[in-house]
């Protein structure tokens, strides 16, 4: 497995889990940003057993943010209120640039911009869908759909890039959110469709479909281009271990599955 690969496994377990933990804490609670803190650095342990340490970078994000968790534990061991915030005013970039809470949608969102500020290329192609995500989080509806156009844009330019698969599902899924916001159904499911129709990634293939635009379709009573959607994504997702089975039982039962982690990354 590449170090890239490796590190994109890193980047989604963490945005999986922190999400999970930290969605509910307050923004400028310090037992919050510790919360994340313990995410980091799980990440950092995965990524240091997964891949012999001469190899993975000696200073990037996470790395970063672990060195300024550190410094949280030491101002935190202190009992000096003014030391702790200094010390979550340092990391909160950090965790806006790995879009990780309790930093803010628009903090996250502002963070990767300027982190891709003038970028083209690959550079670009690899942080577009994340882009796209973020402007959604954000509720900036028309940058969110700026960035997926401009993915599925530069997708046919990299064809046998491992990123190929993410930007013809990403570019696709938040296209398709839009068009729920917008009540534009008809169009959400063709986006849906097609959002199926990737062949897969390293992400995909392992962790699965992000199921939100599913929901939100079920929601409006869409369950039969659901359904089309689940029978597609099984294309891809080889290790579903019978979820998707599972979830169109419940759906053509007359209820919406209950999507867990698969509505977070």
């Amino acid at each position: 497995m590449s170090l890239r690969c490796i590190l994109v496994y890193s980047w989604f377990m963490l945005l999986l889990v922190a999400e999970l933990q930290s969605q509910q804490a307050r923004k400028d609670d310090p037992h919050a940003f510790i919360e994340a803190c313990r995410i980091i650095q799980m990440t950092l342990d995965t990524r240091a057993r997964i891949q012999p340490s001469r190899k993975v970078p000696g200073k990037d994000d996470f790395t970063t943010a672990g060195q300024a968790c550190n410094q949280l534990d030491k101002a935190i061991s202190t009992s000096d209120p003014a030391k702790t915030q200094s010390a979550v005013a340092a990391l909160r970039p950090l965790l806006a640039r790995l879009g990780v809470p309790p930093s803010s949608p628009p903090e996250q969102l502002a963070a990767l911009e300027e982190a891709t500020r003038g970028a083209s290329g690959e550079k670009l192609f690899y942080n577009l869908a994340d882009l796209a995500k973020r402007a959604l989080n954000a509720g900036d509806a028309e940058k969110a759909s700026a960035y997926s156009n401009r993915l599925l844009e530069m997708a046919p330019q990299y064809p046998k890039d491992w990123n190929y698969g993410n930007a013809i599902y990403y570019g696709n899924f938040v296209l398709g959110r839009i068009a729920v916001q917008k009540g534009n159904l008809a169009q959400a499911g063709k986006y849906l469709l097609a959002a199926a129709g990737t062949p897969g990634s390293p992400q995909l293939d392992s962790f699965g479909p992000n199921m939100t635009l599913a929901k939100e379709l079920l929601e409006k009573g869409q369950s039969g281009i659901v359904l089309q959607y689940m029978d597609l994504c099984k294309n891809f997702w080889k290790m579903d271990r019978g979820q998707l089975d599972q979830w169109s039982a419940t759906v053509r039962g007359g209820s919406i599955p209950d999507f867990s982690g698969n509505l977070d990354y």
